[in-house]
């Protein structure tokens, strides 16, 4: 099995936290984002959409993360990323489509322009302060829920990791990032720490980090500069 994908990319890593739940290996093939290797020929064979992740399986080509985790439970049914009980499946299902649809796009809003900045706040009252104040609020209700979710819960659907934590945890993962790598800019958003306005959801978060082979499906070039 190869897994195409992007570093930093978080369906990507969505993908490959998928195959960390479940402890099964997958060749990894990253791209260089930068370089438009996601546009070249050869890869636009295996998606004509210029999009990652891609897997290659058995002949099989699946060009989509959440295809990649349904194929993964259905072809490794061991360690199940969508429970065991029609309402578990139902339940896990439904937060990893939210998470895509309303986790994804307020973090992207949040971290795309911290990453790509210089680390400080814009001017006050400046367009891209209000974008990015607003931008914060719309990740502070989607924290919150995912702090609601969690309850006393170990993990978001129970006491094991599914394919709704691989989702989640995708996202966190870069606003943590963002937290580490930008402090300033993130205490000016009110994320200072998250374990501070947010502590299920912080605790989450390390106990998913300390599941076996979580850490090593980091994005690459966070690895690289540690």
């Amino acid at each position: 099995m190869i897994l195409h994908t992007i570093s930093g990319a978080p369906c990507g890593w969505r993908a490959l936290l998928g195959f960390a739940f479940k402890q099964i290996d997958v060749e990894v093939r990253h791209l260089e984002g930068g370089r438009r290797e996601h546009e070249t020929s050869t890869f636009l064979r295996l998606n004509p959409r210029a999009k990652v992740p891609v897997l290659e399986a058995d002949g099989l080509v699946l060009r989509d993360s959440i295809a990649i985790l349904a194929w993964l439970e259905s072809a490794y049914p061991a360690r199940p990323l969508f429970g065991t009980t029609t309402a578990q499946t139902g339940t896990i299902w439904q937060i990893l489509l939210e998470c895509a649809e309303y986790l994804q796009p307020a973090t992207n809003a949040v971290v795309f322009p911290v990453f790509a900045g210089d680390g400080q706040m814009p001017p006050d009252r400046s367009q891209a302060a209000e974008e990015l104040l607003a931008a914060a609020k719309a990740l502070d209700r989607e924290c919150e829920f995912l702090e609601k979710t969690l309850g006393k819960k170990h993990f978001l659907c129970g006491a094991d990791p599914s394919a709704a934590d691989a989702a989640a945890y995708a996202e966190i993962g870069r606003v943590q990032r963002a937290i580490e790598t930008k402090p300033e800019i993130m205490s000016s958003l009110d994320y200072d720490r998250l374990e501070r306005r947010f502590p299920r959801l912080s605790d989450w978060y390390e106990r998913v980090s300390e599941l076996p082979g979580v850490t090593a499906t980091a994005p690459l070039h966070w690895r690289a500069a540690r």
